[in-house]
């Protein structure tokens, strides 16, 4: 899988986890530890997901020695 791809599906994941809280501070959803959760969790997958993605995007763009 690309890297790039890698990195802006992590960058999504990180994007809802920041929207759940809010739309649960706005009461627009219900707070529930289960969003609480979720949120908690697609933030960290995606804050790992980038970092993945940027290490194989400079993995796979490094120094040649020859």
């Amino acid at each position: 899988m690309d890297p790039l791809y890698i990195i802006l599906i992590g960058l999504a994941l990180v994007l809802i986890g920041v929207a759940l809280p809010l739309l649960m501070v706005l009461d627009m959803l219900t707070p529930t530890y289960f969003l609480g959760f979720v949120s908690f969790t697609t933030s960290v997958g995606g804050v790992l997901l980038g970092l993945v993605g940027a290490s194989r995007h400079r993995h796979g763009r490094g120094r040649r020695w020859d």
